[in-house]
């Protein structure tokens, strides 16, 4: 039961992001002109939009998110096995957000944007996918016939979330307005928390079903 409330203790953090502090300023990205391949917008998209200007902390960082998500699925293998299939995508989106906060310090140019945005990318499906095969282990190891109903909302507040961090994911990236990009994290967050209700709820079938 421990390793559900750890579980979503990452979940809640790796979902809310606040990006207050500022710990160190990006070198300054030039727009390359001539490169017809790569283009003015999209380099403004990664390099303003994505990247911004500085290396900023999360007062809730995502690392810790996913550092409770591996410890709490750790708790819950001897009740599913098939927890252990979450760790290669866990450490892959682990792997790739650090890579893309520190790639400005590491590549300048187009290489920069190329390996940024295939970089964010490529974590935004991990992460989606790693969320998944978590969300629908629990949802199936907690499995029981007076608690179907919470597994099955469990899952729909999962899919409400990804679905507005998916959309979260490109709304960022074309800087659509501030208010926008509020309103869509305000209701991943409140899909999640909802997910999360449920995953409360379908504790105690852990030890009945096993």
């Amino acid at each position: 039961m421990a390793g559900i409330i750890i579980i979503m203790a990452g979940l809640l953090i790796s979902t809310i992001d606040i990006n207050a502090v500022v710990l160190c300023a990006y070198p300054e990205y030039e727009i390359i002109y001539d490169d017809l391949g790569l283009g003015e917008v999209i380099q403004k998209y990664v390099a303003n939009n994505m990247l911004g200007d500085a290396l900023r902390l999360d007062i809730l960082p995502d690392i810790l998110g996913y550092a409770l998500m591996a410890v709490g699925a750790g708790m819950l293998i001897k009740y599913n096995k098939k927890f252990i299939r979450v760790y290669i995508p866990l450490a892959i989106t682990a792997a790739l957000y650090i890579f893309v906060d520190v790639s400005p310090f590491l590549y300048t140019g187009k290489n920069l944007i190329v390996y940024a945005l295939a970089a964010s990318f490529i974590q935004l499906l991990a992460e989606l996918y790693m969320e998944r095969r978590l969300i629908y282990t629990i949802a199936d190891t907690t499995s029981d016939l007076p608690n179907e109903r919470d597994t099955v909302l469990m899952k729909f507040g999962w899919v409400g979330s990804a679905l507005c961090r998916a959309f979260l994911y490109f709304i960022v990236l074309v800087g659509l307005a501030r208010w926008i990009i509020i309103t869509y994290a305000a209701v991943q967050l409140g899909f999640m928390i909802f997910c999360l209700n449920r995953m409360f709820r379908c504790r105690h079938y852990l030890a009945v079903r096993n």
